[in-house]
């Protein structure tokens, strides 16, 4: 396991998990499942000291080595992270927020390709996730269950016959898994009917919330559906929800673009053109100015409006633009104002190329 992969070296490498080989995946962005859980006779991280913390990260460590499939994984210290590297490696949803706490005996365990990732002794002793483009939950729930079974067999979990995997989090007892599809909806946010899917997710027991999950605002019309509960369901069972409820969502915003495009046409025109034209010519460009033009801006890319422009080149875009990743290109710590300038002059540089 590499200890000493310089984390900028992620920047000169495009997200697997954000690749599209072509424009069918234009609504579906990117789909993550993560399995909370927590190994017998230690006690959860919350309440465990630094001694049963580096013990939990020997057994995780050992177990991920003796895997050939992922013996070449990179290897990260939390508390030898700075919180602006802590933040970047959040930006390629690589952490969650509670990992960016830096708890001293927590580390993150990631593959060369950025798919798979294993958080040790953030809110549980394991939270493993794997990421793909596009819908593809069940081809990641048949990856990730290789890794669950791989650990099951080094150490046993924490499990109840009645109530499943136990977690630090009751929401997350049961199967201890959180499914996710990221969607990119700007069709149902302008015409207003987002927050109709959005109530009408949640009577299904679906959550959708921002960019970076739970707490998180909405930016750039980028939404994140995922599954409230794990308990008194099967994973399969789960996944199968997601993917109904998906679909329609998939049916709404293609309906949403179909009936700007015939009815306001001239104003959804205008609307990605003025969002190209902030994108190519601006000076300062806010982190929320930029997401929700790109999001636009990709919309346009999807009815065929500029052909020198891809999906992945709009969606390399998303991730350039945020705070801690500008930081790393620019190679120095930026006030807000100089971010938001050097948003703007990155931004202009990658369409004009």
């Amino acid at each position: 396991m590499d200890k000493e992969y310089n984390i900028d070296n992620f920047l000169h490498k495009p997200l697997s998990w954000l690749s599209v080989e072509d424009n069918s995946e234009d609504i579906a962005i990117s789909s993550r499942i993560r399995l909370a859980r927590n190994i017998s006779g230690i006690n959860f991280p919350i309440s465990s000291d630094l001694i049963e913390r580096e013990h939990v990260l020997k057994l995780v460590t050992d177990a991920v080595t003796k895997n050939k499939k992922y013996e070449n994984s990179i290897f990260y210290r939390a508390d030898k992270l700075s919180a602006h590297d802590r933040r970047f490696l959040l930006e390629r949803r690589l952490i969650s927020r509670e990992f960016c706490s830096g708890l001293e005996g927590s580390a993150l365990i990631v593959s060369s390709d950025e798919k798979m990732g294993i958080m040790v002794n953030e809110e549980d002793h394991l939270r493993m996730q794997i990421l793909r483009p596009g819908c593809s939950l069940r081809q990641i729930w048949h990856d990730i269950n290789e890794i669950d079974d791989m650990f099951s067999k080094e150490f046993p979990f924490v499990f109840n016959s009645t109530l499943g995997y136990l977690t630090s989090c009751p929401t997350n007892v049961g199967t201890g898994m959180r499914a996710s599809v990221m969607l990119d909806l700007p069709g149902l946010t302008i015409i207003g009917h987002i927050n109709g899917v959005i109530y009408g997710a949640g009577k299904l027991g679906l959550a959708i919330r921002g960019l970076y999950g739970e707490g998180s605002e909405p930016l750039g019309n980028l939404y994140q559906v995922s599954n409230q509960s794990t308990l008194g369901e099967s994973e399969e069972a789960i996944i199968q929800r997601i993917e109904n409820i998906i679909v329609q969502i998939i049916k709404h915003e293609k309906n949403a673009r179909k009936v700007l495009l015939e009815k306001r046409r001239d104003f959804l025109l205008d609307y990605i053109g003025r969002s190209y034209g902030i994108l190519c010519y601006s000076y300062i460009l806010s982190a929320r100015e930029a997401l929700n033009s790109i999001s636009a801006l990709r919309m346009g890319v999807v009815l065929k409006m500029f052909s020198s422009l891809d999906l992945n080149k709009i969606n390399e875009l998303f991730l350039a633009i945020q705070d801690a990743h500008l930081q790393k290109i620019a190679g120095r710590k930026l006030t807000a104002s100089e971010r938001d300038v050097f948003r703007a002059e990155l931004v202009r540089k990658k369409l004009k190329s």
